[in-house]
């Protein structure tokens, strides 16, 4: 069996099919944008240019993780596997970041170490997979094909992986969810003019320590905090 090393065809693909449908060039820094203007909004602004640095750094580290975790999904799978037989660059289309919302992934996955987390997070999460999506139909195909019991070794790991991520989702990280939250919505207020409160470490973590101060358990250790800080910088890009 060949193993997969890494996505850059597959990125180029998704690069040259963003080209074609919007006419640009240029990317947004690991095609990761969660704030409610234009990039050009900080890149016309001289002052942001070490926020834009930094943050295509946290980006990086957060694809980074993403990637590698794809990489041992896709190298996991059988060849007769219907997701294998998608082929790579549907299937990394469809699972890759650009599809995914990362509440979902940390609620069934908080250790980021779940081989199979990356397609289960749409089944114990959310509102699940849209039932007349592709991605659904190859979901319900995979896990069909599974069912037949054609490949014993593979359905272990499947079994295996499946429980995690149910338990996960039963009673998921509130700490991890909640600065996850606490990133997504610094970003949706913040307008880009000041970097004073601009959704890096130091803001995320005040928020942080003013939320679960007097919630789930008391602490204002800011060593704890900074460990829950790091798992959540492999689902959004945290500046440090």
């Amino acid at each position: 069996m060949c193993i997969k090393k890494d996505w850059q065809t597959e990125k180029k693909v998704l690069s040259d099919l963003h080209i074609e449908l919007t006419g640009s060039t240029e990317d947004l820094p690991n095609r990761i944008w969660p704030f409610p203007f234009s990039d050009e909004h900080l890149r016309d602004n001289p002052k942001m240019e070490k926020f834009l640095t930094n943050f295509s750094q946290a980006c990086k580290i957060k694809e980074k993780a993403e990637d590698h975790l794809l990489l041992k999904l896709w190298n996991a799978l059988p060849e007769s596997s219907p997701l294998k037989q998608l082929g790579s660059e549907k299937f990394y289309s469809f699972w890759s970041r650009l599809n995914r919302d990362p509440l979902q992934l940390a609620m069934v996955d908080p250790e980021f170490n779940v081989v199979h987390s990356m397609i289960l997070a749409d089944q114990f999460s959310g509102n699940g997979l849209d039932p007349k999506s592709e991605r659904f139909h190859i979901y319900k195909e995979h896990v069909n094909w599974i069912m037949e019991g054609s490949n014993q070794k593979y359905l272990e790991l499947w079994s295996k992986d499946f429980i995690k991520c149910k338990n996960y989702a039963k009673k998921p990280d509130s700490e991890l969810i909640g600065i996850i939250s606490i990133f997504q919505s610094i970003c949706i207020s913040w307008n880009g003019s000041e970097l004073g409160d601009c959704p890096d470490y130091k803001n995320i973590m005040n928020s942080v320590l003013q939320k679960f101060t007097e919630g789930l358990n008391g602490s204002n250790d800011e060593y704890y905090w900074e460990k829950k800080m790091k798992m959540a910088s492999r689902f959004v890009p945290i500046i440090y």
